[in-house]
């Protein structure tokens, strides 16, 4: 299917692709787009009534919201260049109204914080307990061992410096709660999660208790912020996955979808830190 020449989006300044609803409808499989929305959880034409068109439409709003664009449906420049950038294997179902709970949470005081606290903490979705191991598997060729491994530390440390969590490393032989691991490609994920090489998805995780993150080993992994991914900010962020966390809208968040670049602003968000507290409480005081 070919998209034809439209004027520019006002809001955008890019062309906006607005299908009809007809042929929307009869040509929405073959579309890519579609495919990006099924993997990361904007979009299912399973077991709903609305015609695909609105469902096409109304995952594209809500993709939009998550992604910091403006909201229109309309499936713009904008909105197709952000699909291309690379990002988390994990899907966003969900991440819109987890956020919503941690803001109404924040504002409505205390002791209803504590009420949604196990509201937000869903069975299954967080660890019942604060000490936590962690093994590197393998790592990058192209890095040493022990910049790798202080890489993991310092990323676990960033969540346990906000929580009441504590990690440590598991030997190489015994069991570990979180197991961290590069893969190339198909790696027996299901095909969904299959690594496509340079780009796309970097890495993605699984909430407790699996207690396991994947990396796209075929990645430019680098431990500076020269070019390539950094690999600490990939590993905090796949962390946060494996203690529970969803996706953040936050445009500052460390758990937003898409790869955040290592720069000198504090890495994790206030968002994240909310996430966190919520599941695990606050970091016990120290003397």
């Amino acid at each position: 299917m070919e998209y034809q020449a439209m004027p520019l989006s006002q809001e955008t300044g890019a062309p906006p692709y607005n299908f009809p609803s007809s042929l929307l409808s009869q040509n929405l499989s073959q579309l890519p787009d579609k495919a990006f929305l099924e993997k990361y959880g904007y979009f299912s034409e399973r077991g709903s009534k609305a015609a695909a068109s609105t469902q096409f439409s109304n995952a594209i709003r809500e993709f939009q919201w998550v992604s910091q664009l403006p909201v229109s449906g309309v499936l713009d420049q904008a909105t197709l260049h952000q699909m291309t950038r690379p990002r988390c294997g994990v899907a966003d179902t969900d991440s819109h109204a987890a956020w919503a709970e941690r803001i109404s949470a924040l504002f409505a005081g205390h002791r209803a914080k504590m009420r949604r606290k196990k509201r937000f903490a869903k069975p299954g979705n967080k660890w019942y307990k604060q000490h936590l191991s962690y093994r590197l598997v393998n790592w990058p060729e192209r890095l040493p061992e022990p910049a790798v491994r202080g890489a993991v530390r310092a990323a676990f440390q960033l969540w346990s410096n906000v929580s009441a969590l504590e990690f440590w490393e598991a030997p190489a032989t015994g069991p570990a709660d979180i197991r961290l691991t590069f893969f190339q490609g198909d790696h027996n994920d299901g095909l969904a999660n299959a690594f496509d090489g340079p780009g796309g998805a970097l890495a993605h995780a699984f909430l407790p208790r699996r207690g396991e993150a994947h990396f796209d080993r075929d990645e430019r992994w680098t431990l500076s912020r020269r070019r390539g991914r950094n690999l600490f900010v990939v590993l905090a962020h796949e962390i946060g996955h494996t203690l529970g966390l969803a996706h953040s809208p936050a445009p500052r968040a460390l758990m937003a979808p898409y790869y955040k670049k290592l720069g000198r602003d504090a890495l994790l968000s206030w968002d994240d830190v909310l996430a966190v507290q919520n599941l695990y409480g606050e970091p016990p005081a120290r003397s």
